[in-house]
């Protein structure tokens, strides 16, 4: 005879979710939200194409450095910046130390979508605090930062090294 089981009842709202789900799908809204404003004007990238800025704003890159700096392969990161090239964001050029290599580089275009982006992202912090009030926020940030200190992922801001994380 099989044996039935009741079904898993469905949360009723979000605070029924627990930390781990509530923290994707929070962060998947704000990449969403900073996605929508960058592509209202103009800007089709991708959250994947936001490590290869991060690595960028520190100065050029090679694919190599870009690659292992996120923890991708070489084709990987040829890929997004062959992407990133076709939307005027950045440029390559030969490396003038190792005429073998390809350096990339933010152009004005790129540097005027991450301003964008930055923009979208204030906004919607504004948007949090509106909701839940300005010390509710930080001791919510307090908490994120805690996290992620815990993971080692602090360790990377500074130098812009995030790993990938799809």
């Amino acid at each position: 005879m099989a044996e039935t089981h009741a079904a898993d009842p469905a949360p009723r709202s979000a605070i029924d979710l627990d930390t781990a789900t509530l923290l994707s799908l929070a962060g998947g809204l704000a990449d969403r939200i900073v996605l929508q404003a960058m592509r209202a004007r103009g800007h089709h990238v991708t959250r994947a194409h936001g490590f290869i800025f991060q690595r960028l704003l520190t100065g050029e890159q090679s694919i190599t450095a870009l690659a292992a700096d996120l923890r991708i392969t070489q084709q990987g990161a040829s890929k997004h910046v062959q992407e990133l090239e076709r939307l005027g964001l950045v440029t390559r050029r030969t490396d003038e130390r190792d005429k073998r290599a390809r350096v990339v580089a933010l152009t004005d275009r790129g540097r005027a979508a991450i301003a964008l982006a930055r923009e979208a992202r204030a906004a919607f912090e504004s948007h949090v605090a509106a909701l839940v009030g300005v010390e509710e926020l930080a001791a919510t940030r307090h908490a994120l930062a805690a996290v992620l200190d815990d993971a080692g992922i602090t360790a990377h801001i500074a130098d812009r090294s995030i790993p990938w994380q799809d």
